[in-house]
């Protein structure tokens, strides 16, 4: 972990930055694609929801801040792998961003370890997670890290 940043837990109390955090994510995946564009109250309920993910035991919210400034973040939850396939429990994370100044600094790989530190000590098997097919950077950043795509999400939108 480099000195200008530390990777912690985050509490109820970092809701609010991480829904702004997660907000300028949306607008980068909007660029991507619309299917990303955010619903009116977005923030409004990702402030809620993220409140919620930081007091469950199943489920995470990591925070990177550089000085006291909240400049990164990570959150998901454990879940159960399919049924009909050998079981596995996943680190699923449903969201990950750093703001684009203070990428390339390691806090995305920081906000990962937490992530598998967290599950090993509860038994997963391993991490999951999507990313747009159109992120090719960040494509490139989870394969770096070892991640392997095993699945391909599509959508088809009705006229």
């Amino acid at each position: 972990m480099s000195a200008d940043f530390i990777i912690r837990p985050g509490h109820k109390d970092d809701a609010a930055e991480a829904a702004r955090l997660w907000m300028q994510s949306a607008e980068e995946h909007t660029a991507h694609d619309r299917v990303y564009e955010t619903s009116p109250g977005a923030e409004k309920t990702m402030r809620r929801f993220l409140a919620d993910v930081a007091n469950s035991g199943y489920s995470f919210l990591f925070v990177a801040a550089a000085g006291d400034r909240t400049v990164g973040f990570i959150s998901g939850e454990l879940r159960q792998g399919s049924p009909t396939f050998l079981p596995k429990m996943w680190a699923s994370v449903d969201d990950v961003f750093v703001e684009p100044e203070y990428r390339n600094r390691g806090m995305g790989r920081a906000l990962l370890q937490s992530v598998q530190s967290w599950a090993q000590e509860r038994g997963a098997d391993g991490i999951s997670l999507q990313v747009a097919a159109a992120n090719a950077r960040g494509r490139k950043f989870y394969e770096d890290l070892g991640f392997r795509e095993i699945s391909v999400y599509q959508v088809f939108e009705f006229e």
